[in-house]
C-alpha cells in the first residue's frame, strides 16, 4: 500500500493576516486588467473574495469568548453566509480550515467542507467533502498551493499533497502525492445508437 502524502504542518494564522493574504490573490489578478485603484474595487468586488471574507468572519467569532457575547455576530455571519450561498452558490463550511491566501476562480455551484492549505485556488463547480450515503469516515485534507479545474470533485478521507494540479472534471477518492497532476480518465466515443 502506498504512504500517504507528506503534508506541511499549517501553521495558525490570525484572521486579518489570511484575509490580507486572500485579498492579495484577488488584487494580483485585477491589476492584470485594470489600473491600480479600479484593481482594488475589482478585488473587494469578486464573488470568491467576498464568499472567503464571510468564511473568515464565521471562524473568527467561534473564537469569541464568552459564547454568549459572540452571539449577535455569529447572527450576522449566518445571515452573510445564506446570501452569499444564495447569491453566488458558494458554500465554505465555518468547520473548514482554509489556509490563507485562498482563489475562487469563478463562482456557482462550490462547496468546501475540507481542510485547505495556504493559497489554494478552484475553480467554478468544484466539491470539498465527504462520502455521501452515510459511508463518511472524514473529510478531505489538501495540502498548499493546489490547485481544483473547474467541476473537480476531492470526496472522502483522501490526502492531498503540496502542489498538486487536479484537472477540470477529475473525482478525487484516494491519497495524491505531492507535485503530481491528476486528470480524468479519456474520452470515450461509443458507437452511434441506431435510429
Amino acid at each position: 500500500m502506498e504512504a500517504s502524502p507528506a503534508l506541511s504542518v499549517p501553521q495558525p494564522v490570525p484572521p486579518r493576516s489570511a484575509l490580507r493574504a486572500d485579498y492579495a490573490r484577488y488584487l494580483a489578478v485585477a491589476q492584470a486588467h485594470h489600473g491600480r485603484w479600479r484593481a482594488r474595487l475589482s478585488a473587494l468586488g469578486q464573488f470568491g473574495f467576498i464568499a472567503i471574507a464571510v468564511y473568515r468572519l464565521g471562524r473568527w467569532t467561534r473564537r469569541l469568548q464568552p459564547r454568549w457575547l459572540a452571539l449577535p455576530l455569529r447572527i450576522v455571519y449566518r445571515v452573510l453566509e445564506l446570501g452569499v450561498r444564495i447569491a453566488f452558490g458558494i458554500e465554505l463550511s465555518s468547520n473548514s480550515s482554509i489556509g490563507p491566501g485562498f482563489y475562487i476562480g469563478h463562482a456557482f455551484g462550490i462547496v468546501v467542507h475540507g481542510d485547505l492549505g495556504a493559497r489554494c485556488s478552484i475553480g467554478q463547480g468544484v466539491t470539498i467533502g465527504a462520502k455521501g450515503a452515510g459511508r463518511s469516515r472524514g473529510y478531505p485534507r489538501l495540502g498548499d498551493d493546489v490547485y481544483l479545474g473547474a467541476g473537480a470533485m476531492v470526496i472522502g478521507d483522501v490526502q492531498v499533497g503540496d502542489r498538486v494540479v487536479v484537472g477540470a472534471n477529475t473525482v478525487v477518492v484516494q491519497d495524491i502525492p505531492s507535485d503530481s497532476r491528476v486528470v480524468s480518465a479519456r474520452v470515450r466515443i461509443l458507437p452511434a445508437r441506431p435510429r
